[in-house]
């Protein structure tokens, strides 16, 4: 990892705010997608605070219940993979978009935990959000709830993708729009949307995006392989594709995490100052901030990995 990780000094409130809003919106508690106890081992406000060391307070605060949330999507999944229940999969993804109106539209009674806190996050994030990046921070909560319909499907029918299939999908269901948009607006960069649809910002997003999660993937191996039964991970993917042992396969997986970790840091030194010319300094200036923030969350993400109980607390 060559860029230093860094703790936000606010991280207690972080864990007092995580804590509070969980246990407000039901995601802790009877009924709800984490036991208190089991929360707490996550240490998801670590996450936020490592991820984005330099936000203020309040934007903190904010992003936290995001990723909260985010985390919540992914687990409250694990009821529809166990069951193997499309079907109640496919309605929960299409209510949220009305937890998330556009407009002064009000959002429906929430059925469940996880629609009751999108709608209290949505609520407290649009009002300072004009229409674009509003449609687009929609458009990225849905694209990553949605994802997850594809893993179940490959669940319920045993099926394995092969690696380019896996790593496309594997950004969707990480939820690499929704984390890369979420900073932005935290910290109100104003970019260009030519400049953010240049080829050469979506090969680093991309190859951004496929670092953070492929590390999370062996993080995650056993977990998911032997508490979950989920497939949906680089380490089988490689491994029934190439025919070849778990250690290949995990040698394999860590390879490429580092690969496009290197791909990563070599299109910010060799080809994002050629966009200063085309773009101008000031948009120049504030895309080189922009993935400063990205080199921040690689950071903090991979210092957050061995600390949380989330992939460990289970398997002993």
């Amino acid at each position: 990892m060559p860029y230093p990780a860094r703790l936000n000094p606010y991280v207690d409130a972080a864990r007092e705010r995580a804590a509070v809003w969980a246990g407000q919106t039901g995601l802790t508690g009877p009924g709800g997608v984490w036991s208190q106890e089991h929360f707490d081992v996550l240490d998801l406000a670590l996450f936020t605070a490592l991820a984005q060391p330099h936000l203020p307070r309040e934007e903190l605060l904010l992003i936290g219940d995001w990723n909260v949330w985010a985390f919540a999507v992914d687990d409250h999944f694990l009821t529809y993979k166990a069951a193997a229940d499309e079907p109640g999969a496919q309605r929960f993804v299409a209510r949220l978009t009305a937890c998330m109106p556009l407009d002064s539209t009000p959002a429906p009674m929430p059925r469940n935990p996880v629609e009751r806190a999108l709608t209290d996050v949505w609520a407290r994030t649009v009002p300072a959000l004009p229409a674009k990046p509003r449609h687009k921070l929609r458009d990225a909560a849905l694209d990553f709830a949605a994802a997850n319909l594809w893993e179940l499907a490959n669940t319920r029918r045993g099926r394995i993708p092969d690696p380019v299939e896996y790593l496309q999908m594997r950004r969707r269901t990480a939820g690499t729009p929704l984390s890369t948009v979420l900073p932005l607006y935290a910290r109100g960069r104003d970019i260009p949307a030519k400049l953010l649809a240049h080829p050469t910002v979506l090969a680093l997003i991309e190859a951004f995006a496929d670092n953070v999660d492929l590390r999370n993937d062996l993080y995650s191996y056993r977990k998911e392989t032997e508490l979950e039964g989920d497939r949906n991970n680089a380490v089988p993917v490689f491994q029934h594709f190439l025919s070849c042992s778990l250690q290949t396969a995990v040698d394999h997986v860590g390879n490429l995490m580092n690969a496009r970790l290197d791909c990563f840091d070599r299109l910010v030194r060799e080809e994002l100052p050629k966009l200063a010319d085309e773009f101008g300094p000031d948009a120049y200036g504030t895309m080189t901030a922009y993935v400063n923030d990205l080199k921040d969350w690689t950071a903090g993400e991979h210092a957050w990995h061995p600390q949380t109980g989330r992939y460990t607390v289970s398997l002993h």
